[in-house]
């Protein structure tokens, strides 16, 4: 055999050994989960484009592929979905849930009341504490006008003339010197209970915690009118504990102011969305939590849309010069009334 055959021969040789080991190199598979090389003999498990050397790998990775509790951590195959959340199982999720207030018991459906405080569906339908809205107990005190009031808010409410004439004067003089927000004329004060309230009322006296009475009385003679009298008048509900009570003379006394400054203005949800702003306003500057919540969670078209009605025209004013001129503004004064001021 020839130098030039030789060499000829053994390059030719070479180069099918190393394209027979790239072919070979190029069928040898690795386990999808474990990454050990899987022999061409070898028997594996096959799932769309991924391979695996036993079942156990594939079972590893099917686990894989399950949702995770987001409670426990623990991957499942039949559990239950809640609010985009995953949960293995009844115990988990009733996790989620939030906790009565007054049974315990967490339940998925439920009512805010009071503080943000939460009672479930059957919770709240037992009969409520008119001043909190929590369920009562035997130690309830029954006031005789349909209203019956736990035993704190009973023992912290209050019942007296007296007591009524000192938060209101303390009241005005906050008011005051707070938001610049003052009358000087002589207000009557009167404490009662729900059917003195809705003798009164003009409106749905039933569910009304106060009122603001103004009236004209105009002294005759010979039917020819010879002197008029202003009275001013505030009647709330006796019980109310003191944060709510002080609310309640809030609003009321944001009445007596707007009677006298914009008494043009009648629209119903603008009158009562301002005295709930102000009460908010008040609320939130002496840090009771529960009146401003009470007021930004109330769904009612008048005293609730209100509200947010008026607390978005305010924006950023702070006395209640500012507040006038922004009604004014939305509200505009017959002319009559420009000429007077």
């Amino acid at each position: 055999m020839s130098k030039r055959f030789f060499t000829l021969f053994l390059t030719i040789f070479l180069s099918c050994l190393l394209c027979g080991g790239l072919f070979a190199a190029r069928n040898v598979m690795t386990c999808d989960w474990c990454g050990k090389k899987i022999s061409s003999n070898a028997s594996f498990l096959k799932s769309e484009d991924k391979n695996f050397c036993s079942e156990k790998c594939f079972n590893a990775f099917a686990e894989s592929l399950l949702p995770v509790c987001d409670v426990c951590g623990k991957r499942f195959k039949e559990g239950f979905t809640s609010d985009g959340k995953n949960f293995c199982s009844k115990a988990c999720l009733e996790t989620s849930f939030r906790e009565c207030f007054h049974c315990h018991r967490r339940e998925p459906k439920g009512v805010i009341v009071g503080n943000n405080l939460f009672l479930c569906e059957y919770c709240k339908e037992l009969p409520a504490c008119a001043s909190c809205q929590m369920p009562l107990d035997r130690f309830a005190k029954d006031l005789g006008d349909g209203r019956s009031l736990c035993r704190d808010c009973a023992r912290d409410g209050i019942f007296e003339q007296p007591e009524m004439d000192s938060v209101m004067k303390d009241l005005r003089k906050t008011l005051a010197d707070k938001f610049r927000m003052s009358t000087d004329h002589e207000i009557k004060y009167q404490l009662c209970d729900r059917t003195a309230l809705k003798k009164e009322s003009t409106g749905d006296g039933e569910h009304e915690l106060g009122l603001f009475i103004f009236n004209i009385h105009t002294l005759t003679f010979f039917n020819r009118p010879v002197r008029s009298r202003e009275e001013f008048r505030i009647l709330i509900l006796n019980g109310l504990p003191p944060d709510f009570f002080r609310g309640v003379g809030v609003h009321e006394l944001a009445h007596d102011w707007m009677q006298q400054n914009l008494p043009h203005i009648d629209e119903p949800m603008i009158r009562e969305g301002f005295a709930e702003f102000v009460s908010w306003a008040y609320a939130k500057s002496e840090k009771l939590d529960r009146v401003p919540w009470r007021m930004e969670q109330n769904t009612d078209p008048v005293y609730g849309d209100g509200f947010r009605k008026v607390r978005d025209m305010m924006g950023d004013a702070r006395t209640a010069s500012e507040w006038k001129k922004i009604l004014l503004k939305a509200y505009p004064a017959p002319a009559k009334e420009k000429e007077a001021e």
